[in-house]
């Protein structure tokens, strides 16, 4: 009995650890009127961790209004959905974080972007070398998610009109 405990115990951890590799990025701004991104990149670190930079130049005006849809995507003959698309009111999470999962996974990037305030944002946004390294252990601790290769599709909602549309391309090893 004391076997089978150990042999599960090793297969679920090696199932909630994560290599976590960026493999593309992908930055559009549908309604241009809100503004443009001036740059949007991956850059190598090593042979095995690279970091993600981004620099969204935003028109001067006042935004409060703001939903986040996220939904991931796994490669499997085609990039098909793997969980449900989530959406979520940025302002209302960022004055009152009370959903554990997504606190999580913004502390992982909130000290590496000037989006750690509340709603008004009228700046630009800038996300400057997020690196996984430090958050590979934390990235699967809540969901055990199989390797393979992932697209988490990030859609920017203002006053309900799609603003702007980030691809993150990830291969979990």
């Amino acid at each position: 009995m004391l076997k089978w405990f150990v042999l599960w115990s090793a297969v679920t951890f090696l199932m909630c650890t994560a290599h976590v590799a960026f493999t593309n990025l992908k930055c559009n701004f549908i309604d241009k009127s809100y503004g443009d991104f001036q740059y949007c990149y991956i850059k190598a670190v090593n042979r095995t961790h690279k970091y993600i930079s981004i620099y969204a130049k935003m028109v001067p005006q006042s935004l409060n209004n703001i939903w986040v849809n996220i939904q991931l995507l796994r490669k499997s003959n085609g990039y098909k959905p793997f969980f449900t698309p989530n959406s979520f009111d940025v302002c209302k999470f960022l004055k009152k974080p009370n959903n554990p999962l997504l606190l999580s996974y913004y502390n992982m990037f909130k000290e590496c972007s000037n989006l750690n305030h509340t709603c008004p944002y009228d700046h630009d946004l800038i996300i400057d070398r997020f690196y996984t390294g430090d958050h590979e252990l934390s990235f699967a601790r809540y969901l055990p998610i199989p390797h393979g290769d992932y697209i988490v599709a990030i859609t920017f909602l203002v006053r309900n009109a799609e603003v702007a549309q980030v691809k993150l391309y990830v291969k979990l090893t």
